[in-house]
């Protein structure tokens, strides 16, 4: 946001150090706290300068007994593999794992995580933890407490500083943000089981022994997408995030460790179900269909045009028995998921003819985590069986890193081709 948008936006007075630290007050922080901050300076509108206004605000909000903490994730330094805004090509990838500067808790700068975090970093006396790239910086007396020991495998669980900070019966604070952003709630997702629940692999730079070396990293496959309906059920059984306006903005205030907990419980028993009144079909795709299918397909598969798009939906509605697709329809009408399945006389990996095949699994973001890819494969499963099929196969490529966890969990297996899974039929 340009200077003048944000004169623009901001009514009244623009916001100063002396009255965010009114504000931050007002809403909760106390002198002492241990505070994790999540933030937009363009969502305040127009600050009186700026990030450093910001952090000297919050510094006094908390004092000089009080900790202050701050995200100051690097996710530019992961495996290239990872890459979606934007992607690279394929053949510059072993280049890039071959070269990247290794993370330098001192050097390496934040990643799209906002000018107050990326000012917070270079603070004097802050600490910032070793994680390659989900690093948190802290300021105060709990701040090595806070940072020190962040282990490398499951970065945002119980060896992160999120965990500490719950130790500590921490606050979260939401500056000019939504729970989106509300990385305490990740805590959670490392803490209990729920359907869907999956781990990953990544990869980062790192110095051992005075040496770069590049390290597989193990992790929790992390989704925010139900954060903000987790807020709303915390809220609603009681408790307590207390909101105020910050010039074009608002604060959001709360205590991590209940957060957490109830997050957790949350997941457990609403993560890969349905909530009421979201009752969904799985059914064949129909010729009314075009319009969604279309959208729904050219997320899966974008860079396509219409009529291509069209001619592959006239092939899913022919009579021939060789190709089908199923959709996941809502009360609404509208779909939530598709999947396309085709006979193959043989496929690697496979030993029957012929064989059912897997083309492409989509679940619209909103919608994931809640069985929906889970019953589209099975339906197409069933299609497959019902014509002779007695084995299942599907392919990946590079563009999807988590393909692989949701074929295992699928019941896939991974063939000598490590971009091909197969699955037996039961009859």
């Amino acid at each position: 946001m340009s200077e003048f948008d944000a004169i623009r936006r901001t009514k009244g007075l623009p916001v100063t150090a002396d009255s965010l630290t009114a504000d931050l007050r007002a809403v909760g922080v106390a002198s002492g706290d241990v505070l994790v901050v999540h933030s937009s300076l363009s969502a305040l509108g127009w600050v009186c300068g700026g990030a450093v206004a910001v952090i000297e605000a919050l510094l006094a909000a908390v004092g000089p007994a009080g900790t202050l903490v701050m995200p100051s994730c690097s996710g530019g330094l992961t495996d290239p593999r990872e890459w979606r805004n934007p992607p690279v090509p394929e053949e510059w990838k072993d280049l890039i794992r071959k070269t990247m500067p290794a993370y330098d808790p001192a050097r390496t700068p934040t990643y799209s995580m906002g000018v107050i975090p990326e000012t917070f970093r270079t603070w004097p006396g802050v600490v910032r933890s070793q994680h390659p790239y989900l690093s948190f910086a802290a300021c105060g007396p709990a701040a090595r407490r806070i940072v020190d020991g962040h282990t490398v495998d499951y970065g945002l669980g119980d060896g992160s500083p999120l965990a500490r900070i719950y130790d500590l019966d921490g606050s979260v604070l939401l500056l000019g943000v939504g729970h989106e952003s509300n990385t305490s709630m990740h805590l959670a997702e490392y803490r209990v089981a729920f359907s869907g629940r999956r781990e990953t692999t990544n990869g980062a730079p790192v110095v051992v022994a005075g040496k770069r070396v590049w390290t597989q990293i193990v992790d929790v496959d992390c989704n925010s997408d139900d954060f903000d309906r987790i807020a709303a059920a915390y809220v609603e059984s009681g408790g307590d995030v207390r909101r105020r306006a910050v010039g074009a903005g608002h604060a959001l205030w709360m205590k991590q460790r209940s957060l957490v907990d109830f997050a957790a419980e949350w997941m457990a028993e609403n993560r890969g179900r349905l909530t009421p009144g979201e009752e969904v079909t799985i059914r064949p795709l129909a010729s009314g269909d075009r319009g969604e299918w279309g959208r729904l397909r050219a997320a899966l598969w974008p860079g396509h045009g219409r009529r291509e798009l069209e001619q592959e939906m006239d092939g899913m509605l022919s009579p021939a028995e060789t190709e089908r697709a199923f959709v996941a329809e809502s009360g609404s009408g509208a779909l939530h998921g598709m999947v396309e399945a085709s006979l193959r006389e043989q496929a690697e990996g496979c030993t029957t003819s012929p064989v059912g095949y897997v083309e492409g699994l989509y679940v619209d973001p909103s919608w994931r985590r809640r069985g929906l890819g889970r019953r589209l494969v099975e339906e197409a499963e069933t299609w497959a069986r019902s014509r002779g099929c007695t084995e299942m196969a599907s392919d990946t490529t590079s563009e999807y890193p988590d393909s692989l966890a949701v074929h295992r969990a699928l019941g896939y297996e991974v063939t000598r081709s490590s971009q091909r899974f197969r699955k037996g039929l039961r009859p």
